[in-house]
């Protein structure tokens, strides 16, 4: 605890808000001489990104602690807003932090990126629920994300976009992706032709935005670098990695919005060497590389608009 907040006065202040305990009884357990519950250790160790696999030895060379994140996106219960917002806490714990980085090889939309736009939110929410449904049709229109839901996924964009280097590998066939999945639905009438103008719109919004990002390097809205690559290799999932002064976080996505991760710095380290090594693969489209930038993104949009 004291790795993840140095400053004592600090640290005493966090966990008395986090376990709704007084001061004192926070430095009773701080000195030994009340221990922790494990509730109150299982606590802890959420909110702050501390892994009590590596704590208790129970990791070796070949194996490393995964945690799969299993919130519901449809009808989400107390418990899904709270590993939700978990996310959202490390977020907004290290977004005054310096030399933070973020790291990411993906075949589909950043979520980051994508739950500033309602609708396009509103379809990958649909398609996580077609996947959970246990075999029940559903309806595009039917399918509503929460306002308190959606209130937490805009801070996670906001607070992305306080880390100080974001570094994208995108694999180019992420449109043609989406795009023929909307197709295919709209045929399966689960999508209405009204649903789907909406959608459109949104993602040529969402283009505009990210060429000039890509232009720019950097977000406009905090000035903070953005690096964006271009693979030609298949990417068969969506990784990330995220690095500050005390935290080195590792996720990979499984069942379209669900995500194992891993607290482990030795996963960490791995998981960033191969990102790395995509970019070096890739082609870098932000900054420089002004014709392929421009060809990209004028693809992009006709793919969009042959919906």
């Amino acid at each position: 605890m004291q790795e993840k907040i140095p400053q004592r006065g600090a640290l005493v202040n966090t966990i008395a808000d986090l376990l709704t305990i007084d001061k004192n009884a926070v430095y009773r357990r701080l000195r030994g001489e009340v221990n922790f519950t494990f509730v109150e250790v299982a606590t802890i160790a959420i909110k702050l990104g501390i892994s009590l696999d590596n704590i208790v030895g129970n990791i070796t060379l070949e194996n490393r602690p995964l945690q799969m994140t299993m919130a519901k996106h449809v009808n989400p219960t107390d418990a899904d807003y709270r590993m939700f917002n978990n996310y959202t806490y490390l977020l907004s714990s290290i977004k005054d932090q310096p030399d933070t980085l973020l790291l990411e090889a993906t075949n589909t939309l950043s979520n980051a990126i994508y739950y500033d736009y309602d609708n396009v939110t509103r379809l990958h929410v649909f398609s996580w629920y077609l996947g959970n449904n246990d075999g029940t049709d559903a309806l595009y229109h039917e399918v509503t994300v929460p306002e308190q839901m959606r209130d937490m996924q805009k801070k996670c964009s906001e607070y992305t976009r306080h880390i100080k280097n974001t570094q994208y590998v995108w694999d180019r066939r992420m449109f043609d992706r989406i795009v023929e999945n909307i197709k295919f639905w709209v045929r399966m009438r689960f999508i209405k032709e009204e649903d789907v103008l909406l959608i459109k719109n949104d993602f040529l919004e969402m283009l505009d935005y990210l060429e000039k990002l890509a232009v720019r390097g950097k977000y406009e809205e905090t000035g903070n670098e953005v690096s964006i690559y271009i693979s030609e290799l298949l990417l068969e999932t969506s990784y990330t990695t995220i690095k500050s002064q005390n935290l080195y976080y590792s996720q990979f996505k499984t069942f379209f919005l669900n995500s194992n991760i891993s607290l482990d710095e030795d996963v960490y380290n791995k998981m960033s060497k191969w990102i790395f090594g995509l970019q070096r693969k890739a082609t870098l489209i932000s900054v420089s590389g002004e014709k392929i930038r421009s060809e990209f993104f004028n693809t992009q949009r006709k793919i969009i608009h042959t919906l």
